[in-house]
């Protein structure tokens, strides 16, 4: 598991760490996965008010799937 941090920036001006944790799965194999989840609340970023008549949830969840395939090149090298 890769544990990845990032600053988001939201419109409203405010900023927190978050933590979005991605699995990786296929290394040296010339394709694989990479999967990860992450959840925040609207709120703690200012976004208290919705659209109107649209209702939005406060809970956000963000779901990561990306599959890759080598397709030319030389294996890549992984560091642990």
């Amino acid at each position: 598991m890769v544990g990845w941090r990032s600053r988001k920036s939201p419109e409203r001006g405010v900023s927190k760490q978050e933590t979005l944790t991605l699995t990786v799965s296929g290394k040296g194999t010339g394709s694989g996965v990479i999967t990860g989840t992450m959840a925040f609340d609207r709120k703690d970023y200012g976004m208290n008010s919705g659209i109107p008549f649209i209702k939005i949830a406060d809970h956000v969840e963000v779901d990561i799937d990306l599959k890759a395939k080598q397709v030319s090149g030389p294996r890549l090298v992984y560091q642990q």
